[in-house]
């Protein structure tokens, strides 16, 4: 009974919508693209957060750090795990099956077919892969024997430069190359599409090219960890075993474990998936739900409004026997035919849209992890069908239910404009408020995050970003076994490259990609602080002298470094005049002492005297840092800018040159000649990462760039759909008093009057809507507070100007929707309207 029942429901409502072809396909196309946008957003979401590792026991995989509570942000907090620190959990904690450590990201140089090339590589102990049950496809994994001190080294192969730099050769295994300048053996092959953590493109073991060193050694590695936890044991579990040991190890080093006396085990999937992404990803999820809210409510109103054309039918078959329960489920049947035609549709174009980000994502010069893909799973699918028979029943219940309720005399006798009829007006009236608040809320969002990105593009760093040129070199162990085999390397390039006379000057810096300067806290000579977070946080740069040259910063005051500025002998620091006149305010800076500490303000540097004051440019590039502003300084190239100084000079295994063109050349024309002159200084090392600053920060803005684009298309599909809407519900109404407007002109009513008539009434549902929009959106601002501010840069949460605008585009956007159904009244013969009935 129930099947036949359901069956002829499902007969008639496809006679119905075959015969409506207008109402059909346009709620089709509404309804499908809030399908579309909510399926899309949640294959990513999943991709990102749910779906998680495709690894065996990928539920069991945790990761383990050691951390300070006092430095949490939104961000996340600080956390470290020292080389030593791992040698002695590894016998001491009993919560993990095995734990692994590994350094990830890392610059591999490797020589292939005697050219110089550098790789993404992760450094790994010998059980890292068996942790992740994912073994080579070819030859072996690593052993302990590997992972030794001083043992030779090995590397496990990626399949993709197995495939592009080996030829694809089967018997790789066995075969010698040159690694970080030293013979290596290449002993296995990863099967295809593993790069475990992020982009990896060879394995090689940890300690071979990082040997645990003393935890006071500025060269010593803070490598991270993961695990496999017990079946039998929490996570709460191994939390509080980690603290014991964490406490334990603070109280054993405290100059450097002090501060990182709490454990933390958590899924490691969401050691991947740091905060403020989670955070972005279901804000855009949940504007794709606000989407579909607003395509639903647009539905609903054509349900109103074929309700009240379909009065006297339903009245007919009331008055036929046909129960209310029986009007209600033809008339759901009606809306789940249309939301799953829409679903059909919406998930077409979702596959569309999700192959376009999936391919656009990939492109990056910094792509995401390669283990998230986006795609339609059995997950994305199970959320369609709910957000389709929710559609359907958020879309049909209420209009059906409301005609449903007419007294079929009534009907009959007044031709549907009865109390009914009036009720479901009034309903439609507030879902055009509710559209238009909705609407406010995603534009407003969207716009914030369009904003964002545009300020991110427009950043004044205070110098040409387009006007020098930069790349990255690391000097591995192999060729450069010593720091002053390092250093009398990039004494010597630096000279040979002012010999050039296609620079004008050249300069080394610790700057990672003229981007990412460092931050650490400081303590001025003479001032008092008495709590942790009174110490101000600066950014620090290592450069050569000449630095200041090729970025064009003026000296202020003071003096540049020179040869003699070692820390052996004393300690010099250059400041902007950002920091200078933060704290010194209008007296002299040189001469004036600080240092830096760490968080909690143990590990001080040397106290530094300031020599010289510089023009300030952005050192931090265009990220979000909170606590942290333009005030930074710079120390010599050869010193360790923050924590205790070594007894001679430090020299880092990573630099970054700069190079300043001559008078009328540009910048992006040296980079052959730049390759040319490092290979003549080293044919074995190859440059990397280069670039005119500009290019790099756009390879870091990219990404933004993407959510900034989907963020607006939420916000132009709303408003798409708010005005269709609008429109909907001001034709429907004029449609309905098409008599009493031909009463009126008949009676002598003007076009004027009859135009304000219907103006008025929308002019009513706009302001209201926008009072309530904008209203919400900023108690939403002020509830969020950091959170959605920290996802920001360079444009407040309560920007005016975002506000004024969103308001200005709903008002002009919403009028002239009401406008085209208004003019229409005034055209209204009177007669022809007299004679309608």
């Amino acid at each position: 009974m129930f099947t036949e029942t359901v069956a002829r429901d499902l007969r008639i409502g496809l006679r119905v919508l075959v015969k409506e072809k207008s109402f059909c396909a346009l709620a089709v196309i509404v309804l499908a693209l809030g399908i579309c946008g909510v399926t899309t957003m949640f294959s990513v979401v999943n991709g990102v957060m749910l779906r998680g590792f495709s690894f065996p026991n990928a539920d069991r995989l945790v990761s383990a750090n050691f951390i300070d509570p006092s430095s949490a942000t939104f961000f996340g907090v600080n956390g470290q795990i020292s080389a030593m620190d791992y040698e002695e959990l590894l016998p001491a904690q009993q919560s993990l099956e095995s734990i692994a450590a590994y350094l990830n990201g890392s610059t591999v140089n490797v020589t292939v077919s005697g050219k110089p090339q550098r790789y993404t590589g992760a450094y790994i102990t010998e059980n890292f892969l068996r942790i992740l049950g994912t073994p080579p496809m070819l030859g072996r994994d690593l052993t302990a024997d590997d992972n030794k001190p001083g043992a030779e080294k090995v590397a496990i192969l990626g399949y993709g430069i197995w495939q592009r730099d080996f030829g694809g050769s089967p018997d790789i295994v066995g075969k010698g190359v040159r690694i970080n300048g030293k013979p290596a053996t290449i002993v296995g092959v990863m099967p295809q599409g593993f790069a475990f953590p992020t982009n990896e493109q060879l394995w090689l073991p940890l300690y071979s090219e990082f040997p645990p060193l003393p935890r006071k050694d500025p060269r010593a590695i803070n490598p991270a960890v993961i695990g496999l936890i017990k079946r039998d044991v929490s996570l709460d579990q191994a939390n509080a075993e980690f603290t014991t040991i964490a406490k334990r190890l603070a109280a054993a080093y405290p100059e450097t474990n002090k501060p990182f006396n709490t454990g933390q085990v958590q899924r490691l999937i969401d050691a991947f998936t740091p905060r403020p992404l989670r955070g972005t990803l279901l804000t855009m999820l949940g504007f794709c739900v606000g989407v579909l809210l607003i395509a639903c409510v647009n539905v609903m109103n054509m349900q109103f409004a074929r309700a009240t054309l379909r009065a006297k039918e339903l009245a007919v078959r009331s008055s036929l026997g046909a129960t209310r329960g029986r009007l209600i489920g033809q008339m759901l049947t009606e809306s789940l035919l249309v939301a799953g035609i829409g679903a059909v549709v919406g998930v077409g174009l979702a596959y569309l849209s999700i192959d376009w980000l999936s391919t656009t994502v990939r492109n990056l010069d910094n792509p995401p992890p390669s283990w998230i893909t986006f795609d339609v799973d059995a997950l994305v699918l199970t959320v369609t069908v709910g957000a389709t028979l929710a559609a359907a029943v958020l879309s049909g219940l209420l209009p059906a239910w409301m005609s449903s309720r007419a007294n079929a005399s009534a009907v009959l006798r007044d031709g549907g404009r009865g109390t009914t009829s009036r009720r479901m007006t009034l309903v439609s009236r507030g879902l055009v408020v509710f559209q238009i608040v909705v609407t406010c809320v995603l534009l407003i969002g969207s716009l914030l995050q369009v904003r964002s990105i545009l300020e991110q593009q427009t950043i004044d760093f205070g110098y040409d970003t387009n006007g020098i040129m930069s790349a990255r070199m690391g000097l591995m162990d192999g060729d450069y076994p010593s720091q002053d085999a390092r250093k009398l390397f990039y004494d010597r390039l630096e000279r040979e490259l002012r010999t050039n006379p296609e620079f004008e000057a050249v300069a080394l810096t610790n700057r990672f990609r003229m981007v990412f300067s460092g931050t650490a806290p400081i303590e001025i000579d003479g001032k008092q602080y008495k709590e942790i977070r009174d110490r101000p946080n600066t950014n620090f740069e290592q450069v050569t002298g000449t630095f200041f040259h090729v970025t064009s910063q003026k000296l202020l005051e003071g003096r540049t470094f020179n040869d003699n500025d070692l820390d052996a002998r004393l300690p010099v620091a250059i400041v902007n005049a950002a920091f200078a006149r933060r704290h010194y305010g209008n007296e002299s800076a040189v001469g004036r002492r600080f240092r830096t500490v760490v968080a909690n303000g143990t590990q001080p540097g040397p106290w530094r005297t300031i020599v010289g004051v510089v023009s300030t440019v952005r050192m931090l590039g265009p990220f979000n840092n909170p606590g942290v502003d333009d005030t930074g300084f710079y120390v010599p190239f050869y010193s360790t800018a923050a924590g205790p100084a070594p007894p001679g000079p430090f020299v880092s295994r990573f630099a970054t040159v700069v190079v300043k063109p001559r008078p009328g050349q540009q910048a992006d024309a040296l980079a052959n000649v730049l390759r040319r002159e490092v290979a003549k200084a080293d044919p074995n090392l190859p440059l990397y990462f280069v670039g005119t600053p500009k290019s790099q920060v756009e390879v870091f803005v990219a990404q933004s760039r993407i959510i900034a684009t989907m963020f607006s298309i939420f916000g132009a599909v709303a408003v798409v759909l708010a005005s269709v809407g609008i429109y909907g519900v001001m034709s429907f109404a004029v449609n309905q008093r098409t008599q009493e407007f031909g009463v009126r002109m008949a009676l002598g009513a003007n076009d004027g009057t009859i135009l304000g008539m219907v103006l008025k009434q929308g002019v009513v549902q706009i302001a209201l809507g926008l009072m309530l929009g904008l209203g919400f959106a900023l108690a939403i601002a002020a509830v969020a507070g950091n959170g959605i501010q920290n996802t920001l840069f360079g444009v407040s949460a309560r920007d005016p100007i975002t506000y004024g605008a969103v308001a200005a585009l709903v008002t002009l956007v919403s009028l002239v929707a009401t406008l085209v159904p208004a003019r229409r009244a005034t055209r209204v013969d009177p007669m022809i309207a007299l004679r309608a009935e």
